[in-house]
């Protein structure tokens, strides 16, 4: 399900001037478990790189709240159609565990953009990850049965699957809690 971009190792792949231009536009946050990155409402001014720690965007729908994405560890996070449009979000970033994170704003990207154009490239794998990553989840979602997606999730993502709760698991799959742990006892 996830599109494999490896961040860290597409950004040692930059000249050291653009790598130079980022490190000082990069401010260094942190965060508890449970913290709110963005909440619905407000625009997704920039991007998160996860350092260390689990976060999920997720939309709240009749009372439900539906898991969106996870990120963990060299992980980018954002709610992507804010990010890019500069609208308020529909969804919330929450953090699953305490979450060590480098965050660049969307002005600071737009401004290397302008600046590099080898900047460009970079920043379009980031897109195309996001994008990727997007296509997969609906597909999975309009074509898999419920175990498929969980195999296919288990193949993908095993270091998400161990560190998120199963009721956010259970609605980043399309399906109820207790149709996963019955699925999850049967493998």
């Amino acid at each position: 399900m996830n599109y494999s971009f490896n961040i860290i190792e597409e950004y040692k792949s930059l000249s050291p001037n653009i790598q130079a231009d980022i490190l000082a536009k990069l401010k260094i946050l942190e965060f508890a478990k449970h913290d709110f990155l963005l909440k619905k409402g407000e625009v997704c001014k920039g991007i998160y790189i996860i350092e260390k720690g689990c976060c999920r965007t997720y939309l709240e729908e009749g009372g439900r709240e539906i898991t969106t994405s996870f990120g963990i560890d060299t992980n980018i996070i954002c709610s992507a159609y804010s990010y890019l449009s500069q609208t308020v979000s529909e969804e919330y970033i929450q953090t699953l565990e305490d979450t060590f994170c480098y965050f660049i704003s969307y002005k600071s990207i737009q401004s290397l953009l302008e600046k590099y154009v080898e900047f460009n490239v970079f920043v379009r794998k980031i897109y195309e990850s996001l994008l990727i990553n997007e296509i997969n989840l609906l597909n999975s979602i309009r074509t898999k049965s419920a175990l498929e997606r969980y195999e296919l999730f288990m193949e993908k993502t095993p270091k998400i699957l161990q560190r998120v709760p199963l009721s956010h698991l259970a609605s980043f799959l399309g399906m109820s809690k207790e149709t996963l742990s019955r699925m999850r006892s049967k493998i």
